[in-house]
C-alpha cells in the first residue's frame, strides 16, 4: 500500500533563538518501515515528538490518512494509534517490569488485576521479540538493555499502529537488534507504520524502505534505501564528503596501567556476575570487551572504578592494590569514566554544563579559591571543553537535559579526556551519537591511545571494537573465554565466543 498515513505539513518549532524544525514537510506511507537520519541536533526527535504530543508545534499541521488531527498529549497520541519508544526511557523505576508494561492498561478479573493474564501477555511479547524479562524485578535492577527491551514491550502491548522508535537498538547485541528486526518487518506486513529514528546507516539499509534525510532542522531529501549506499548518505547527512579517519596507529605499548586477578563481582541482588576473571590494560593500547549485554560488563567496570566491591581477586593500579580505596581516590590516580546511562550516570540533566564539566577540576585554584567558586572563570572553562569538543546548542548556563545525547556524549566525553587519563573506562561511548560523532570520539580514543592512556573500550558495536582495539577479551556469562589480537577477531567469530558455541 502506498497511501500517505501521515502527511506533515510546514512543522516549525523553536526553542528561544534555536530553531528544532524548520517547515519541515514530510510522508509517510502506510504500511512500511521509514527511517529518519541526521546528525545530533538535525531535529529528528523534536519531529517524532510531536507526532507523539509531547512537543506543540509553533506552526504546520499532521494529518492522519488525511485528516487533520490535533495531538496535544501522548493520550491523545495513543487514541489515534500512535505508540512511541523513547531515546530516553520512560519509565517508573520503583515499579516491576510487568507493572510498568501494564500500566494504564491492567487487565482485570472483576475487580482485581489480572496478574495471570497479565504475566502470560507479557511472556508472549517477551517470546515474539525473542528475549527474556525478569518480570517481577524492579526498574531499578534491570540493566539498561534490559529496560530498553521493556519499552519495546509496552508498545506492542498497546497495539500501536503507527511506532515510532528513537534508537531502538541502542543497547541491543547484534543478534537482539536481528530479533526486532524480524519483528518490525512483520508489523510492517500487517500494514502497521513503522517510523525507525537511528544513527546506524547498517540498519537503514537492513531495514527501510525509504529514508529521510534531516539537517539542521530542515528535510534534506526522501529517497528510497535501494539504489543508495551508506557512503552518499553519509555525505547527506553531513552536508558534504564524508570520509572516515583510519584509526589504526603503530603506538608502542607500555606497562600495565590496570591488572585483575580472578576478579569476581555480584550484581545488585547479590548473584555473581563476573567470575574470576584475570587481564590486564597497558598504557598506549585499547582493549575492548565484547559479550552480550548483560554478562558482567557493568559489574566489571564498577569494580573497577570502585563503585561496587569485588567478593573475591584483586585489583591493581599502577602495580598499588585498590582494595579499600574510594572512587575519587583512583580519579585522583588517574582514571576517567565514561558511563554507559549518560542520563543516569554520565551528566546531571537539571545542572548547567558547566556544573557538568567543573566538578573535576573543582581544586583548581583558577577556578575556585578560599572556599569560593569563581563562576566566570568556570563558565569561560566550561566553553573551552564545549568549543574544544564540538558541543553544540547550547551555552555554559543551559541546563544539560537541552543537550541532545549526541552533544551530550561529547560533554561527557570532553569533561573525561580533556587531560590525557592514565586509565580511561569507556562504556559504549558512540551509543545513541550520529555518524560524525562518532568518527569524532574513535578520533579522541585513539589520540588518548597514542598520548599513553590506556583503555577499557566496552561496545555492542562489534565491528567498532575489531576496529578500534588492540587486544579483545570476550565475556560469556561472567567469565572471560577469550583474550585474541583484533587483527585475529571477525564479528562471527565474536558472536559464537559471546553467545558459548565456540
Amino acid at each position: 500500500m502506498t497511501e500517505a498515513r501521515i502527511r506533515i505539513r510546514g512543522l516549525r518549532k523553536a526553542y528561544g533563538p534555536i530553531l528544532a524544525n524548520d517547515g519541515v514537510d514530510l510522508e509517510i506511507t502506510r504500511g512500511g518501515i521509514h527511517a529518519i537520519v541526521g546528525e545530533n541536533g538535525a531535529g529528528k526527535t523534536t519531529l517524532v515528538r510531536a507526532v507523539y504530543g509531547l512537543v506543540e508545534p509553533d506552526a504546520g499541521s499532521i494529518e492522519l490518512d488525511g485528516q487533520r488531527v490535533t495531538i496535544a498529549s501522548p493520550a491523545q497520541a495513543i487514541q489515534h494509534g500512535i505508540g512511541m519508544v523513547h531515546q530516553r526511557f520512560q519509565l517508573v523505576e520503583p515499579l516491576t517490569a510487568l507493572e510498568n508494561l501494564t500500566l494504564g492498561d491492567l487487565p482485570h478479573k472483576g475487580v482485581f488485576f489480572d496478574r495471570p493474564a497479565a504475566l502470560a501477555r507479557a511472556r508472549a511479547l517477551a517470546a515474539e521479540l525473542g528475549t527474556t524479562m525478569e518480570w517481577n524485578r524492579a526498574v531499578a535492577n534491570l540493566s539498561v538493555g534490559a529496560r530498553q527491551r521493556l519499552e519495546i514491550m509496552r508498545l506492542l502491548y498497546r497495539k500501536a499502529d503507527i511506532l515510532i522508535f528513537d534508537e531502538p537498538t541502542s543497547v541491543l547485541t547484534p543478534q537482539e537488534a536481528d530479533d526486532l528486526f524480524r519483528v518490525l518487518r512483520r508489523l510492517a506486513g500487517q500494514g502497521r507504520t513503522i517510523i525507525f529514528i537511528t544513527h546506524k546507516l547498517r540498519e537503514v539499509f537492513a531495514l527501510a524502505e525509504q529514508v529521510t534525510v534531516m539537517r539542521r532542522g530542515r528535510i534534506i531529501t526522501t529517497v528510497p534505501t535501494k539504489g543508495s549506499d551508506p557512503q552518499a548518505l553519509a555525505s547527506l547527512i553531513v552536508g558534504e564528503q564524508f570520509e572516515r579517519p583510519s584509526l589504526r596507529g603503530g603506538t608502542e605499548r607500555g606497562a600495565a596501567v590496570i591488572e585483575a586477578d580472578r576478579l569476581s563481582v555480584c550484581d545488585d541482588l547479590g548473584a555473581l556476575s563476573l567470575r574470576e576473571a584475570t587481564f590486564s590494560v597497558h598504557a598506549g593500547e585499547i582493549v575492548g570487551v565484547a559479550g552480550i549485554e548483560g554478562s558482567g560488563q557493568r559489574e566489571l567496570v564498577e569494580a573497577l572504578l570502585g563503585l561496587r566491591h569485588p567478593v573475591g581477586g584483586s585489583i591493581r593500579l599502577h602495580g598499588q592494590p585498590v582494595a579499600g580505596t574510594s572512587v575519587w581516590d583512583r580519579r585522583k590516580r588517574g582514571i576517567a569514566f565514561i558511563s554507559e546511562d549518560r542520563d543516569g550516570e554520565g551528566a546531571c540533566l537539571p545542572a548547567t554544563l558547566a556544573e557538568n564539566v567543573f566538578p573535576l577540576e573543582r581544586y583548581d585554584p583558577d577556578l575556585a579559591r578560599g572556599g569560593r567558586l569563581r563562576t566566570s572563570a568556570i563558565a569561560a572553562f566550561a566553553r573551552s571543553v564545549l568549543t574544544r569538543f564540538n558541543v553544540r546548542g547550547a551555552a555554559p548556563n543551559s541546563p544539560a537535559r537541552s543537550l541532545s545525547g549526541g552533544n551530550l556524549q561529547r560533554l561527557v566525553l570532553g569533561r573525561e579526556i580533556r587531560k590525557t587519563p592514565r586509565l580511561l573506562l569507556a562504556a559504549h561511548p558512540t551509543r545513541g551519537v550520529d555518524v560524525r560523532g562518532i568518527a569524532f570520539i574513535h578520533e579522541q580514543l585513539t589520540q588518548a591511545r597514542a598520548d599513553g592512556a590506556a583503555t577499557l573500550l566496552i561496545s555492542e558495536e562489534l565491528s567498532e571494537l575489531i576496529e578500534l582495539s588492540d587486544r579483545l577479551l570476550v565475556i560469556f556469562e561472567g567469565r572471560i573465554v577469550a583474550d585474541l589480537p583484533a587483527a585475529q577477531a571477525t564479528p562471527d567469530r565474536l558472536g559464537l565466543l559471546m553467545t558459548g558455541a565456540a
